[in-house]
């Protein structure tokens, strides 16, 4: 192997493990977002205004935008059922070895 190939694999390599770079590319948009803001208040004043008059119109999303910015999100829950349809409210978990005795 050509040492300019292997310098190749690890910058590959490197390039791999750097993990999950999502959360730096939202950081870019919210800090450009956040600058155009401040340059701009009266153009998020007239979203906002608009945002109310959708939602005042019955426009779902709206509402449900209003709603979410107001109150927070619901929080989602999950009912579990048994067979017969009553709500169970606990689990029980046990682990077993490969050998097959309970730990």
């Amino acid at each position: 192997m050509s040492l300019e190939s292997n310098t190749d694999r690890n910058e590959k390599i490197a390039e791999s493990m750097k993990g999950n770079t999502n959360a730096a590319k939202g950081k870019v948009w919210n800090d450009a977002l956040r600058k155009a803001i401040a340059q701009n208040p009266h153009k998020v004043r007239a979203a906002v205004e608009q945002l109310l008059d959708l939602a005042a119109d019955g426009e779902a999303w709206a509402i449900k935008e209003l709603a979410d910015r107001l109150d927070g999100k619901a929080i989602q829950s999950t009912d579990i059922t048994s067979s017969d349809g009553t709500v169970v409210s606990a689990i029980a978990m046990s682990f077993v070895e490969p050998d097959g005795n309970k730990d």
